[in-house]
This record gives C-alpha cells, structure tokens and sequence, in this order.
C-alpha cells in the first residue's frame, strides 16, 4: 500500500474534477471509482523517495549519513539504549567518580590499621687521638657500627574520630554509586525521548507529504473549474496559496527530521553524521497496544519515586556523609592513645660484631590543648556543609514531588487524548465514507467530498501526535518515579 492517498485515488480526483466542471454533477456521479476512505502511512523507520529538500533545489549529502560499524541501521529502543549505556561519556565518568571514592574509604580506614617499620643502618668512623698528634693504632681510631630495629606502632583510642571519617567515606562512596545509577536512568531517558522524537519527525513529513497532495488535488479541481469558466482566475490564485504552504511544511518537517535523527544518533554516543533510526514499534490506527503503562494515584507514584529514585538515596547519602564529617571535625581536640613496640640489635664491638639487642613495649597519650583554632573552624565548616547537605535533600524531595506530580498529569493528558483523537478519526472516516456515498448518489459535491478528505487528514494529524506525545509522557513518568533504569 502506498502512504498516505495512492497515486490512483488522487488521479480519480482530478478525473472527477474535469468530468464535475465539463459535464456538471451528473456525468460525474457515473464515475465507479471514489477516492481513497483512509490514508494510510507507512511505517516511520520506512526509507523515504523524497529528496531533501523536497521542492526546490536538492542539496546532497546533508540528509544521508554514514554506517557505524556495530551499530544496526534500525535499532529498536532496547538496543537503542544498551548502545548508549556502552558509549556514554557521562556514564564512564561517574564510574570514575566511584573509584575515587572507594580510594578514599580505603584511606581512611587506614588510621585503623597498625603501622609496621624496620630499618637497617650502618656507619664507619674514623678519629684521631687528641692527647697527641700521633695517630694511635689502626684499632683504635676506626669504628664499625651496624644495626637494625623493627618497629610497631597501633591506634588504641581517640574518641571515634577515625571511625566516623570512615563511615563518611562510606556514604560518599554510596552517594556516588546512587549517582550514578541516577545517570544510568538519565541516559536511558534521553535516548528514549531523542527515539520517540525522531518517530515522530519522521511521522510529520508523511502527513505533511499527504497535506500537499491532498491540496494539490483541490488545486487541479479550482484549474479545471477555472478552465471550463465556472471559477474565477482569484479562485485559482486562492487554491495555490494552501499549495504552497503545505510545501513549506514539508520542507520544515524535513529539516526537522534530519535534525532529530542526528540528536537520536548523538544521545547514542555515536557521529551525529551516522546512519541509524528507530524502529517503529508504535501502532497508529488502532487505540489497542498503545496503552502500555497502568496509571497509579499520586500517592502511589510518589511512594513509588521514595524507594526507587537513586538521585533521593544519594542526596540523603550527603546528609549522613555531612553528619560523620562534623562528628569527626568535632573531635579534633580528644586525646589519643597509641601503643608502640619496638625491637633493635645493634653491634657492640668496634669491628662491628657481637650484636646486642634492644626490646621495648610502651603506649602513649597526647592530648592537644590548643590547635591554632582549627578544630572550632573545620567543625564550623562541617556545619555549613550538613545544612547545605540538608537543603540539597529537601530541595530534591521536592523536586521529585513536583516531577511525580506533572508527569503523572501529563501521562492522564495523553492517554486520553490518543483515546480522543482515535475517536476524532474514525468519526472522521465515517464522515468521508458518507460523502462518498452521498456523492455516488448525486447529492453532494465534489469540493465536499474533498473538504472531508482533508478533514481525515487533519485527524490523521491529531492522532499520530497524541500518539508520540503519549510516548513521551509515558518515558517521562518512568523516569520521574525511577523505574526506568536499563
């Protein structure tokens, strides 16, 4: 099947034109043939004939891109998104983000563990007798001393000021695993919306593509009529007009399409250049199979947002992060107790033979009584950054109550709007399917019978965009309440 009205229906159009203007009304009701009842599009991922731009003078290569070696020409959404999640700057980026800080919970737990030394050493003296200037004996004035010690050192106490920069570390850590699964959730949604975009680019062309036929066979009707004089020269001048602004229309929908394919091709993490689109995996004649998602109340999708949204698990994250941070900073100033155990063997001869050894076990307490002021400053600073940890947490709680609240609004829009315009559709099918027998009967015209043609075009119109704006607001909802990570 053709897309949009076939070639014939619109030949029988014009036909019917001439026979309407040279014969009158009756001649044309023997005509066997009406128009097309449905325009049908084919599917969006379905290579187009046209050039780009459709009217005017064609620029070449602006419109066609190149292969990407692994990467399909048509891609469906999930595939889609696993090339994104392989690619992403964004995600390789907050993957380092959590190396770094695992690397900083290692450092910190660090002040837990004991710490173990050993040294060797060894020196040669040479000296002269004072009571004379004559050198004494070579035994005398040379001295060989050797020596090695091991030593162990082990924290005991201080308040709990190494554990809780431990735990702070660890919620860090944790914070930034969050994020990043918040930016894995962000990258699906945006190869999602840059998917069902360039749906519904490429949807746009085609109807716009059916507009300038349609107007192009009410112009042919106005010719004939102005040919056989029953319309006036303006009529025709008037017919041209809706012509030509269709024409505009498709070559915006056109510039659109290119631009959304190469955004879709982007959000992928490939050449903007390349040749990849999605699959068309939406129905668009029938309301059966667009419904995918079960609309909850608020209070379900927010609750919902609460357990999944790794954004709010992070940024609550930061708040216990900030609070072992203060209570760290607050124990600058506590006492420290340390053990310490060391073993040596040094030389106690003068060649540097018959070792001794040394063993000492002891521990020790330092109490500081004035650092300068910088306990009180880093427990100040650490009290501005848990009240700005705090505020960041209300400031995305409310966000996502604001998310839940509009996408889940939007999503109830769209549904019913897709119910709606299908309804607009099929009443406007029937509309055409009516005239086309009143018009086999001799009780109608023939611009009436065009003027309900391009009725079910426009309704064609309605419902291809309340389909992929239902897309979008389903993707949006998902990703408002997380529940869209890959």
């Amino acid at each position: 099947m053709k897309r949009g009205l076939s070639y014939i229906g619109i030949s029988t159009f014009v036909v019917a034109a001439f026979l309407q203007a040279t014969y009158g009304a009756a001649s044309a009701q023997t005509t066997t043939v009406a128009p097309n009842a449905i325009p049908s599009l084919a599917p969006a991922d379905a290579p187009t004939t046209l050039p780009y731009p459709a009217y005017g003078t064609p620029v070449p290569g602006v419109r066609d891109g190149v292969d990407t070696p692994g990467v399909p020409r048509i891609i469906t959404l999930k595939q889609a998104i696993d090339i994104a999640v392989s690619l992403s700057p964004s995600l390789a980026a907050a993957r380092a983000d959590i190396g770094v800080d695992a690397a900083e919970v290692r450092l910190a737990r660090a002040g837990l563990l004991p710490s173990v030394g050993a040294s060797l050493s060894a020196s040669h003296d040479w000296f002269q007798n004072r009571a004379s200037t004559t050198t004494t004996t070579l035994g005398a004035n040379n001295l060989q001393s050797n020596g090695g010690s091991v030593s162990l050192s082990q924290l005991i106490f201080d308040g709990g000021r190494t554990a809780a920069g431990i735990r702070a570390a660890k919620a860090t850590e944790t914070s930034a695993a969050d994020t990043y699964r918040r930016t894995l959730q962000t990258v699906a949604y945006n190869v999602a919306t840059q998917y069902y975009n360039t749906l519904a680019a490429e949807r746009t062309t085609q109807v716009d593509v059916e507009l300038v036929r349609e107007n192009a066979v009410q112009l042919a009707l106005v010719q004939a009529q102005f040919r056989a004089g029953t319309a006036a020269g303006v009529d025709v001048v008037t017919a041209e007009l809706p012509v030509a602004q269709a024409r505009v229309a498709v070559v915006q929908a056109q510039g659109n399409e290119v631009s959304a394919q190469a955004a879709f091709a982007n959000s992928l993490g490939i050449d903007a250049n390349s040749s990849v689109r999605p699959k068309d995996d939406t129905p668009l004649m029938q309301t059966a199979g667009i419904h995918t998602i079960p609309i909850p109340t608020y209070q379900i999708a927010y609750l919902r947002a609460q357990h999944l949204r790794p954004d709010l698990a992070a940024s609550l994250d930061s708040v216990h992060a900030a609070k072992e941070s203060l209570r760290q900073a607050k124990l600058g100033l506590f006492p420290t107790l340390s053990g310490n155990a060391a073993q040596s063997y040094s030389s106690t001869s003068l060649g540097g033979g018959q070792y001794g050894g040394t063993t000492s076990v002891g521990a020790s307490l330092s109490i500081p009584f004035f650092d300068q002021g910088q306990t009180p400053a880093n427990t100040a600073r650490a009290q501005a950054s848990l009240d700005i940890a705090n505020a960041d947490y209300q400031t995305t709680l409310l966000g996502i109550q604001l998310n839940v609240r509009q996408t889940l609004a939007q999503l109830v829009s769209a549904r019913e709007a897709v119910t709606e315009s299908q309804i607009a559709l099929n009443e406007a099918q029937e509309v055409l399917k009516s005239t086309q027998a009143q018009y086999r009967a001799g009780v109608t015209t023939l611009p009436q019978l065009l003027n309900s043609q391009v009725s079910l075009s426009q309704a064609l119109v309605t419902q291809v965009s309340s389909v992929y704006s239902l897309r979008q607001a389903e993707q949006a909802y998902l990703y408002a309440v997380g529940q869209n990570t890959p």
